[in-house]
């Protein structure tokens, strides 16, 4: 029986590669929200259907699908984007595959591709974003108001970059959109507008204004119902083979 998923650690963390049947050679790395996990037997993309689907579409496709723990709700931090820079390094080494990987980041996971992309253009040819999150003081600051969940979240900022509380929003201050230097690889973000917290207007418009100040266009696709990732399986693979030419 041929072997379609493999668990492995690196560095503490748990992570899955989902090989498909057919290989077109080309990989994707997905960093996933704040419910997204990996452990050594299952993760948040098995348990659930829509989402599981959407990793088999991947594969059918012949994309070979990475994603890790991460660190849990790492909220982009720089501890997670440097081991997603030694994630990638691992499986390059191990696998056969283009050097050019595809990125799709949902919710929180776009707090790391937009700080660790611009670093590492020449590893990646595209990047999806899925209901982004781009501006982490503006969600502070509206969890702010929210008393059930504030204590929560404020616990996992200090965890996730290591620091106090009366430090957090001078980190946070350079987590907005404006601080971030623009994605230099083509982007493409699918934002469903009452699927997510993280706002069209606070999210996603000043990443788009960062992008068309540097002459760099984003492909934008609003929805204004709720779409299930199996859904949204078919325009984010339609992109990806989009740029896979020159290799």
């Amino acid at each position: 029986m041929a072997i379609t998923e493999r668990f492995f650690l690196v560095g503490g963390e748990w992570n899955v590669i989902h090989l498909p049947r057919k290989p077109n050679g080309f990989a994707v790395f997905i960093i996933g929200d704040v419910n997204h996990y990996v452990n050594h037997y299952t993760s948040s993309w098995h348990q659930r259907p829509d989402q599981y689907q959407f990793i088999e579409q991947l594969k059918d496709a012949g994309y070979t699908v990475i994603y890790s723990n991460l660190f849990g709700r790492n909220w982009g931090s720089d501890d997670a984007c440097r081991y997603m820079q030694r994630l990638y390094k691992e499986v390059m080494i191990k696998e056969i595959l283009n050097k050019k990987a595809h990125v799709i980041a949902e919710g929180m996971g776009a707090l790391i591709a937009a700080k660790l992309i611009p670093n590492m253009k020449s590893s990646f040819r595209s990047v999806v974003m899925i209901n982004p999150c781009l501006n982490l003081m503006h969600y502070f600051n509206t969890e702010k108001r929210n008393k059930l969940f504030y204590k929560r979240f404020l616990k996992e900022l200090k965890l996730a970059y290591n620091v106090e509380e009366c430090e957090l929003e001078n980190v946070l201050s350079l987590m907005n959109s404006s601080s971030y230097k623009a994605m230099p690889i083509p982007l493409k973000i699918l934002h469903c507008l009452d699927r997510t917290p993280y706002s069209l207007e606070q999210h996603v418009r000043p990443y788009e204004q960062l992008s068309n100040q540097s002459d760099l266009e984003i492909e934008l696709s609003i929805f204004l119902e709720e779409k299930s990732f199996q859904r949204l399986a078919k325009p984010t693979i339609q992109f990806l083979k989009s740029h896979e030419k020159p290799l």
